[in-house]
Order: C-alpha cells, then structure tokens, then sequence
C-alpha cells in the first residue's frame, strides 16, 4: 500500500511551484523586454551605418587635436636639438673668450 501525502503537504508544494513559475515567468518577460530593447537599439544602429557619412564635430576636434599634438612634437623635437647643442656652445664661448687676449695686454705684440 502507497502512502499518499497529506492534502496541507500537497497544497504547500503546489504553492511553492506555482511561486517558483512566477518568479521563472517574470524574469524570462525581462529577459524578453531585455532582448527587444536591444533588438531595437541594433535596428537603429543598423538603420544610421546605411545613411551617408556626414561631416563629425568629433571627428573635426579629433584632428585638430592630432594636429596640436604634432606640432607640440615636432616644437619638443626642436627644443632638444637646441638643449642638446648648448653645452658644446657654452664650452665654445667660454674657451674663445680665455683664448682672446684682452686689449692692450702685453701678448698683443704688433
């Protein structure tokens, strides 16, 4: 002989399935939602590439801005060559300067 379970035990076990199916029901309609959302930003990503390209703020600032980069790099460049060339152009100065004889000393001989 089977026993069969009492009816307050089947009444809570069908409850807590029919509470578990909603739950399931409700976030399967938000993955749906979800879903569509996204379904429709792509439609409209989709639809923009299709139209022709038109002129970009973004694009204008972005080369401006490469632009700027590049002549603050070639201006960088330009100012190590001049900081690389100093010291051999101060040591140049300083020794024509203890080279020259001063005027009317006595090793201006004529």
């Amino acid at each position: 002989m089977t026993d069969t379970p009492p009816v307050d035990l089947t009444v809570s076990r069908l409850t807590a399935l029919e509470t578990g199916q909603t739950a399931m029901n409700q976030a399967l309609g938000l993955m749906l939602d979800t879903l569509q959302q996204q379904t429709n930003l792509l439609r409209e990503i989709a639809a923009v590439v299709q139209d022709e390209p038109g002129p970009s703020p973004v694009l204008q600032s972005l080369d401006e801005l490469t632009e700027a980069v590049t002549q603050m790099g070639a201006g960088i460049e330009s100012l190590s060559t001049k900081l690389d060339a100093l010291p051999d152009a101060i040591s140049a100065a300083m020794d024509a300067s203890t080279a020259a004889p001063a005027e009317g000393s006595v090793s201006e001989v004529a």
